[in-house]
């Protein structure tokens, strides 16, 4: 409940509840590293005034509580871009967006019911899948891998993907939900600058995350335990396992070929549709009012006006001595570490 999260007990040198949230908040396979509260935020049992000034009031230091206060921030970011985009569940912010090539159709109900159902040969994303589809919930971090899986690598429309965690989740959230699947699909306010693997699987150290998820591999050394295909079939043999039969095989086999594929359509997009490019580079979009914004665009995204990738973006006057990503430098986190350091000093 939220009062053990809250505490801050140290059991043999590590720190539980909030503090192990700041910490472990990416580790899917360790109890406790979230607060599991978002169903409570979006039911109604739990106020997100109260969570604001519990947190607020905790004797931690700014640096240690900064990314569990941003979550609830980054909610009403949420309902402020719904009231913005109230057609953002299924439609591109980035309208123009609505014009990116994805995979096949005959291919996008194949790797999307295996996505759907667990069953794509990736075991940390069929273990997100499956805990989904069984519990209603899954933790922050896996629901970017499989988001992320299921865009760049198998190619599948964004919309499917939050069409289904919609109707899955127990904290399903009309504006929440659609937000991180457009980000997700490129097409929202914010584009993850990041592609999460769907074998590096740090978010599942131990490996006990998966084999509870995806028992038929629990036998598997970690080694191979996230890559099964890269197993000695001695080592298979010996776990009882048998790719194709009782654990498929990969829906996809090259995911470095995919993503090219993926980068290459947006870019492809993007060079039909230069009316809302930028001279930088950065994409444009519409707002209620029928004027124009920009909006932050990857790096790899980036065209000049003949459609050809930017390799530096220059500056102009008013952007000179200005972060180009909103405070995202160096000297953006620095500024951002000395006030939480002056709030923490004020508090003490």
């Amino acid at each position: 409940d939220m009062d053990q999260f809250f505490s801050f007990q140290k059991e043999k040198g590590k720190c539980g509840g909030f503090a192990k949230y700041e910490q472990e908040r990416s580790r899917a396979d360790m109890e406790g590293s979230t607060s599991k509260l978002s169903a409570h935020l979006r039911i109604g049992t739990l106020s997100p005034n109260e969570l604001y000034y519990r947190t607020e009031g905790m004797s931690l230091v700014g640096l240690e509580s900064k990314t569990f206060s941003r979550r609830l921030f980054w909610r009403d970011l949420a309902y402020f871009h719904l009231h913005s985009f109230p057609e953002m569940r299924d439609k591109s912010i980035r309208l123009h967006y609505e014009d990116t090539k994805w995979c096949s159709k005959e291919e996008e109900e194949e790797r999307y019911n295996a996505w759907r159902t667990g069953r794509t040969g990736f075991p940390l994303v069929d273990a997100g899948m499956r805990e989904l589809y069984a519990t209603g919930w899954m933790t922050q971090s896996i629901r970017m891998v499989v988001a992320s899986f299921l865009v760049e690598y198998l190619r599948v429309n964004w919309v499917k993907g939050c069409e289904w965690f919609h109707y899955t989740l127990v904290d399903a959230d009309s504006a929440i939900n659609p937000m991180m699947w457009q980000n997700a699909g490129r097409s929202g306010i914010d584009q993850w600058n990041f592609i999460l693997s769907p074998v590096a699987a740090s978010q599942d150290a131990t490996g006990e995350y998966t084999r509870k998820w995806v028992p038929e591999l629990s036998k598997l050394p970690n080694s191979v335990l996230h890559e099964p295909w890269k197993a000695p079939a001695q080592v298979l043999r010996n776990a009882g396992v048998v790719l194709g039969e009782n654990y498929p095989t990969r829906i996809v086999f090259d995911i470095k070929a995919e993503r090219v594929k993926s980068a290459e359509a947006v870019l492809e997009m993007r060079r039909q549709n230069q009316q809302f490019n930028t001279d930088r580079g950065y994409d444009l979009i519409r707002l209620s009012g029928g004027e124009q914004t920009v909006v932050f665009t990857k790096k790899e995204f980036r065209i000049d006006q003949q459609g050809r990738v930017m390799k530096d973006v220059p500056r102009n006057k008013s952007s000179q001595g200005k972060s180009s990503s909103g405070g995202r430098g160096r000297r953006g986190k620095a500024a951002q570490k000395k006030i939480l350091r002056q709030k923490a000093a004020a508090k003490s």
